[in-house]
Protein backbone atom coordinates (compact mmCIF):
# COMPACT_ATOMS: atom_id res chain seq x y z
CA UNK A 1 0.00 0.00 0.00
CA UNK A 2 1.48 3.36 -1.07
CA UNK A 3 0.14 6.63 0.31
CA UNK A 4 0.88 9.98 -1.31
CA UNK A 5 0.80 12.54 1.50
CA UNK A 6 0.24 16.26 1.25
CA UNK A 7 1.96 16.82 4.63
CA UNK A 8 5.02 15.21 6.28
CA UNK A 9 4.74 11.84 8.04
CA UNK A 10 5.62 11.39 11.73
CA UNK A 11 4.19 7.95 12.35
CA UNK A 12 1.43 5.61 11.31
CA UNK A 13 -0.78 2.82 12.60
CA UNK A 14 -2.68 0.07 10.77
CA UNK A 15 -5.54 -2.03 12.11
CA UNK A 16 -8.69 -3.85 11.08
CA UNK A 17 -12.07 -2.39 12.02
CA UNK A 18 -15.15 -4.38 13.02
CA UNK A 19 -16.23 -4.66 9.37
CA UNK A 20 -12.94 -6.25 8.40
CA UNK A 21 -11.68 -3.13 6.61
CA UNK A 22 -8.05 -2.08 6.85
CA UNK A 23 -7.70 1.30 8.59
CA UNK A 24 -4.44 3.25 8.21
CA UNK A 25 -3.90 6.31 10.39
CA UNK A 26 -1.12 8.76 9.56
CA UNK A 27 0.36 10.98 12.27
CA UNK A 28 1.55 14.49 11.46
CA UNK A 29 4.66 16.06 13.04
CA UNK A 30 4.06 17.94 16.29
CA UNK A 31 4.50 21.73 16.31
CA UNK A 32 8.08 22.76 17.05
CA UNK A 33 9.48 25.63 19.10
CA UNK A 34 12.94 26.18 17.58
CA UNK A 35 14.33 27.62 20.82
CA UNK A 36 12.96 24.82 23.00
CA UNK A 37 12.27 21.97 20.57
CA UNK A 38 11.05 19.51 23.21
CA UNK A 39 8.43 21.89 24.59
CA UNK A 40 5.01 20.24 24.76
CA UNK A 41 6.20 16.83 23.54
CA UNK A 42 5.74 13.49 25.27
CA UNK A 43 8.92 11.41 25.32
CA UNK A 44 8.87 7.76 26.36
CA UNK A 45 12.11 6.70 28.04
CA UNK A 46 12.55 2.94 28.30
CA UNK A 47 15.14 1.62 30.78
CA UNK A 48 16.04 -1.69 29.12
CA UNK A 49 15.57 -4.91 31.13
CA UNK A 50 14.63 -6.77 33.32
CA UNK A 51 14.10 -9.58 32.56
CA UNK A 52 17.65 -10.40 31.54
CA UNK A 53 20.32 -7.85 30.86
CA UNK A 54 24.09 -7.83 30.91
CA UNK A 55 26.13 -8.26 34.10
CA UNK A 56 29.49 -6.56 34.60
CA UNK A 57 32.64 -8.26 35.97
CA UNK A 58 31.90 -7.12 39.54
CA UNK A 59 28.17 -7.85 39.35
CA UNK A 60 26.74 -4.49 38.27
CA UNK A 61 23.47 -5.14 36.44
CA UNK A 62 22.56 -3.45 33.19
CA UNK A 63 18.96 -2.92 34.33
CA UNK A 64 20.20 -0.92 37.34
CA UNK A 65 22.35 1.35 35.16
CA UNK A 66 19.62 1.86 32.59
CA UNK A 67 17.11 2.93 35.23
CA UNK A 68 19.57 5.38 36.80
CA UNK A 69 20.24 6.99 33.41
CA UNK A 70 16.53 7.02 32.56
CA UNK A 71 15.65 8.88 35.76
CA UNK A 72 18.24 11.52 34.97
CA UNK A 73 17.04 11.86 31.39
CA UNK A 74 13.44 12.19 32.59
CA UNK A 75 14.38 15.10 34.84
CA UNK A 76 16.23 16.79 31.98
CA UNK A 77 13.25 16.35 29.69
CA UNK A 78 10.95 17.94 32.25
CA UNK A 79 13.32 20.91 32.53
CA UNK A 80 13.15 21.19 28.74
CA UNK A 81 9.33 21.52 29.01
CA UNK A 82 8.62 17.99 27.76
CA UNK A 83 6.60 15.33 29.51
CA UNK A 84 8.69 12.26 30.27
CA UNK A 85 7.14 8.79 30.51
CA UNK A 86 9.25 6.05 32.09
CA UNK A 87 8.19 2.58 30.98
CA UNK A 88 9.38 1.26 34.35
CA UNK A 89 10.30 2.94 37.63
CA UNK A 90 11.47 -0.07 39.65
CA UNK A 91 13.19 -3.45 39.24
CA UNK A 92 10.07 -5.39 38.26
CA UNK A 93 10.31 -7.29 34.98
CA UNK A 94 8.44 -5.77 32.05
CA UNK A 95 7.76 -7.34 28.66
CA UNK A 96 8.95 -5.82 25.41
CA UNK A 97 5.47 -5.31 23.99
CA UNK A 98 4.29 -3.85 27.29
CA UNK A 99 6.96 -1.16 26.95
CA UNK A 100 5.66 -0.23 23.52
CA UNK A 101 2.06 -0.25 24.76
CA UNK A 102 2.95 2.19 27.56
CA UNK A 103 4.46 4.60 25.04
CA UNK A 104 1.49 4.33 22.70
CA UNK A 105 -1.07 4.76 25.50
CA UNK A 106 0.71 7.91 26.68
CA UNK A 107 0.58 9.40 23.18
CA UNK A 108 4.37 9.65 23.10
CA UNK A 109 5.93 11.60 20.23
CA UNK A 110 9.35 9.95 20.65
CA UNK A 111 10.66 6.71 22.16
CA UNK A 112 14.19 5.88 23.24
CA UNK A 113 15.23 2.59 24.84
CA UNK A 114 18.39 2.77 26.99
CA UNK A 115 20.74 -0.22 27.02
CA UNK A 116 24.33 -1.24 27.73
CA UNK A 117 25.87 -3.98 25.64
CA UNK A 118 27.34 -7.45 26.17
CA UNK A 119 29.19 -10.10 24.17
CA UNK A 120 28.47 -13.76 23.58
CA UNK A 121 31.11 -16.28 24.68
CA UNK A 122 34.33 -16.28 22.70
CA UNK A 123 34.45 -12.58 21.75
CA UNK A 124 37.41 -10.44 22.83
CA UNK A 125 35.72 -7.47 24.60
CA UNK A 126 38.71 -5.11 24.53
CA UNK A 127 38.98 -5.33 20.74
CA UNK A 128 35.32 -5.08 19.80
CA UNK A 129 33.54 -2.79 22.28
CA UNK A 130 32.04 0.57 21.37
CA UNK A 131 28.78 2.47 20.95
CA UNK A 132 25.89 1.49 18.69
CA UNK A 133 22.29 2.57 18.03
CA UNK A 134 19.42 0.71 16.39
CA UNK A 135 16.14 1.49 14.67
CA UNK A 136 13.64 -0.57 12.66
CA UNK A 137 11.11 1.62 10.85
CA UNK A 138 12.55 4.02 8.24
CA UNK A 139 11.06 7.14 9.82
CA UNK A 140 13.18 6.47 12.94
CA UNK A 141 16.56 6.35 11.18
CA UNK A 142 17.30 10.06 11.62
CA UNK A 143 16.60 9.78 15.35
CA UNK A 144 18.98 6.84 15.65
CA UNK A 145 21.70 8.73 13.79
CA UNK A 146 21.32 11.77 16.05
CA UNK A 147 21.59 9.58 19.15
CA UNK A 148 24.67 7.81 17.84
CA UNK A 149 26.37 11.09 16.90
CA UNK A 150 25.86 12.65 20.32
CA UNK A 151 26.98 9.55 22.24
CA UNK A 152 30.15 9.31 20.14
CA UNK A 153 30.76 13.01 20.62
CA UNK A 154 30.36 12.66 24.41
CA UNK A 155 32.44 9.55 25.09
CA UNK A 156 34.70 9.06 22.04
CA UNK A 157 34.28 5.30 22.18
CA UNK A 158 34.67 3.27 18.96
CA UNK A 159 31.77 3.98 16.62
CA UNK A 160 30.04 0.66 15.92
CA UNK A 161 27.47 2.46 13.81
CA UNK A 162 23.72 2.71 13.36
CA UNK A 163 21.86 -0.44 12.36
CA UNK A 164 18.39 -1.36 11.18
CA UNK A 165 17.48 -4.36 13.33
CA UNK A 166 14.23 -6.21 13.98
CA UNK A 167 14.10 -5.73 17.75
CA UNK A 168 10.69 -6.45 19.26
CA UNK A 169 10.21 -3.16 21.09
CA UNK A 170 11.14 -1.13 17.98
CA UNK A 171 9.24 -3.31 15.55
CA UNK A 172 5.99 -2.67 17.41
CA UNK A 173 6.35 1.13 17.43
CA UNK A 174 5.13 2.66 14.17
CA UNK A 175 3.26 5.59 15.74
CA UNK A 176 6.42 7.53 16.61
CA UNK A 177 10.16 7.56 15.83
CA UNK A 178 11.78 4.97 18.11
CA UNK A 179 15.42 3.99 18.65
CA UNK A 180 17.52 1.88 21.01
CA UNK A 181 20.99 2.87 22.23
CA UNK A 182 23.87 0.69 23.46
CA UNK A 183 26.18 3.27 25.01
CA UNK A 184 28.86 1.10 26.65
CA UNK A 185 29.76 -2.54 27.26
CA UNK A 186 29.05 -3.86 30.75
CA UNK A 187 31.65 -6.59 30.27
CA UNK A 188 34.61 -4.23 29.79
CA UNK A 189 35.93 -3.58 33.32
CA UNK A 190 36.75 0.12 32.97
CA UNK A 191 33.40 0.76 31.28
CA UNK A 192 31.56 -1.03 34.09
CA UNK A 193 33.44 1.21 36.55
CA UNK A 194 32.36 4.25 34.54
CA UNK A 195 28.74 3.14 34.49
CA UNK A 196 28.71 3.06 38.30
CA UNK A 197 29.68 6.75 38.36
CA UNK A 198 26.75 9.16 38.77
CA UNK A 199 28.60 11.77 36.71
CA UNK A 200 28.92 9.34 33.80
CA UNK A 201 25.25 8.44 34.09
CA UNK A 202 24.48 12.16 33.92
CA UNK A 203 26.61 12.52 30.79
CA UNK A 204 24.84 9.62 29.10
CA UNK A 205 21.48 11.22 29.86
CA UNK A 206 22.69 14.63 28.66
CA UNK A 207 23.91 13.16 25.37
CA UNK A 208 20.49 11.59 24.82
CA UNK A 209 18.80 14.92 25.53
CA UNK A 210 21.02 16.74 23.04
CA UNK A 211 20.31 14.06 20.46
CA UNK A 212 16.54 14.41 20.83
CA UNK A 213 16.82 18.18 20.40
CA UNK A 214 19.16 17.74 17.45
CA UNK A 215 16.80 15.33 15.73
CA UNK A 216 13.86 17.71 16.10
CA UNK A 217 15.77 20.75 14.87
CA UNK A 218 17.31 18.95 11.90
CA UNK A 219 13.98 17.48 10.89
CA UNK A 220 12.34 20.89 11.06
CA UNK A 221 15.12 22.35 8.89
CA UNK A 222 14.63 19.63 6.29
CA UNK A 223 10.88 20.22 6.25
CA UNK A 224 11.36 23.98 5.90
CA UNK A 225 13.79 23.51 3.01
CA UNK A 226 11.53 21.14 1.05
Amino acid sequence: LTLDLAQPHWGHAASWDTNGDLVVRVRRPPPLDRRRPLRGLVVAVDPGHPPGGAIGPTGLGEAEVNLAVARRLARMLEHADARAILTRTDDAALGLYERAQIAEAAGAHLFVSLHQNAFPDGVEPFAHSGTSTFYFHPHAEALARALQAELIREFRLPDLGVGRTSLAVLRRLTWMPAALTETMYMMVPHQEVALRDSDVQERIARAHLRALERFLRERDERMSAS
